[in-house]
């Protein structure tokens, strides 16, 4: 019935890398139109700022920062350019909110300062209240020619993993035309999925670049690529064409236009000939044309990867979720041609399963040769080692309580959970295992009741802190701390009644 039930534990629960956690700032990062220049993106960037001042609380917010030129990304990486813009929404320190912050704390904390203490609402409720009241009129703003200003503005509070995004996959193949329709494909999606957020691309495209092409009429007249550059890069270069020695060391000598900054029509630049005989507009010479490449290429194994991550609202949906719901699309991809690669979470939960299975193996094997060394049985330790499947039901049953999902670090609880509960069923066993009567084995099990409730009773209320109290940042360890205080409880129960019984079948104590 324990292993059925802890089965079935397994099933209801949900697993995510990382739980959520309280932070001290909200990021509000975008980008405006790639050509646009630092000024240009810093009067945008005032608007959204000054709009953001208006509507937070101050009481939660302590200030604002703005940064023009930088972009960071909720992966942890940032990208850098004179049409991107970051703002840090830096909050005040929470107030606190349950009986050990408000009155055991300050007491116990030589450095405790609760005066910044006076935030009310959690970082994702001022996200979400950023999301509602001030990012949709700048998403809907537009120029006089009806084009989008901001290109992209999200929003999201930092928190820590060793994923770069909660849902990334990528694509790869020999038919670029295939592989933007099934980026594109994707993207639609994951968008009509509620929870997910930041669906984007990494097919990035950068400024507009202007070539030119000479014409036949600019070739009869003795023009080649290479002379073309030479009359042009004086205009927009700086070109250096040598350099001098005098008294005073190293002498540069640059030419440039001086009116290469001021506005002017390209087309009506007048080129002297190579002949020097007369001179020509360039728009006569050159046909113009304008293309947009892509900012950067991503490869791996020598492989070009274009790829689609997406950001998810962990309050709604889970990464595990979004991926069963879009495994369909991904396999009609990939019957088209197109290979699909699985990264971001999902990649590393399967990794995360393999090590941590590989880990309590081995942390298994080293207790069960330590076990057999010290009773000099192979039979003891293996009644030692069932308890330790068996207690992880109390772990998986005070997840549940919690309403909380198994994590990386509840599942690392549940791999120390084993060392703990060996420990009480080492006290019962040696003290039991030279008996074969019952009235005696009886006798000498109820003498170990309380060694053994004692040294449970500690590392529970130990962990009591944590269970009850976590905050902040110390939610990314209340699973384990939950894992090991509920395991131990109920493991306490299995060593007082199974492990006596185990061996009374076992050797058939009468």
């Amino acid at each position: 019935g324990i292993a059925l039930g802890t089965v079935g534990m397994f099933k209801i629960l949900k697993f995510e890398l990382f739980p959520r956690f309280d932070a001290s700032q909200v990021y509000i990062s975008g980008k405006v139109d790639v050509n646009n220049r630092l000024e240009e993106t810093e009067k945008l960037l005032s608007l959204v700022e000054q709009d953001i001042l208006k509507s937070i609380n101050h009481d939660d917010v302590s200030s604002v920062t703005s940064i023009a030129g930088i972009k960071f990304n909720p992966d942890q990486t940032f990208e850098s350019g004179e049409h991107l813009f970051q703002i840090f929404v830096n909050l005040h320190e929470r107030k606190p909110e349950n009986f050990f912050d408000k009155y055991i704390n300050p007491y116990l904390s030589l450095e405790y300062d609760g005066e910044d203490m006076i935030r009310t609402m959690d970082s994702h409720d001022i996200l979400k209240s950023l999301e509602q009241r001030v990012l949709p009129r700048f998403q809907k703003m537009t120029d006089k020619e009806g084009k989008k200003i901001f290109q992209e503005i999200n929003t999201y509070v930092p928190q820590t993993g060793i994923v770069k995004n909660d849902i990334e996959i990528g694509f790869t193949g020999a038919d670029d035309v295939q592989i933007f329709a099934a980026v594109a494909k994707l993207k639609k999606v994951l968008q009509e999925i509620n929870g997910t957020t930041l669906v984007s691309d990494n097919a990035k495209e950068g400024p507009l670049e202007l070539k030119f092409k000479l014409n036949r009429y600019g070739q009869s007249l003795g023009f080649t690529e290479a002379s073309l550059v030479s009359s042009l890069r004086g205009l927009f270069l700086e070109a250096e064409y040598g350099k001098i020695f005098d008294d005073k060391g190293l002498v540069r000598i640059r030419l440039e236009d001086p009116s290469k900054e001021h506005n002017y029509q390209i087309g009506s630049l007048s080129i002297e000939t190579p002949d020097g005989s007369k001179t020509v507009l360039l728009r006569d010479i050159a046909e113009f044309i304008y293309k947009k490449r892509m900012l950067k290429l991503y490869k791996e194994e020598g492989e070009r990867v274009w790829s689609v991550v997406a950001t998810i609202d962990k309050q709604r949906i889970l990464a595990t979720e979004v991926m069963k719901r879009i495994r369909p699309t991904l396999d009609s991809i990939g019957k088209e041609g197109v290979k699909v690669i699985i990264k971001g979470e999902e990649k590393e939960n399967r990794q995360v399963k393999i090590e941590m299975t590989r880990a309590a193996t081995i942390a298994i094997f080293l207790i069960f040769i330590s076990l057999v060394w010290m009773f000099n049985s192979f039979v003891l330790p293996l009644i030692v080692l069932s308890t330790i499947p068996l207690s992880i039901l109390g772990a998986l049953i005070g997840t549940y309580l919690f309403g909380l999902n198994l994590t990386l670090i509840g599942v690392m609880g549940l791999i120390g959970l084993a060392g703990v509960v060996v420990n009480d069923g080492l006290i019962m066993l040696d003290f039991i295992k030279t008996e074969k009567e019952h009235p005696a084995l009886v006798a000498k099990a109820q003498m170990r009741l309380r060694p053994i409730f004692l040294t449970s009773i500690t590392t529970v209320l130990g962990l009591m802190t944590i269970m009850f109290f976590a905050s902040g940042q110390s939610l990314i360890v209340q699973p384990m701390a939950i894992a090991l205080g509920f395991g131990v409880a109920w493991a306490t129960l299995l060593n007082l009644i199974y492990v006596p019984l185990m061996y009374a079948v076992l050797y058939r104590v009468r």
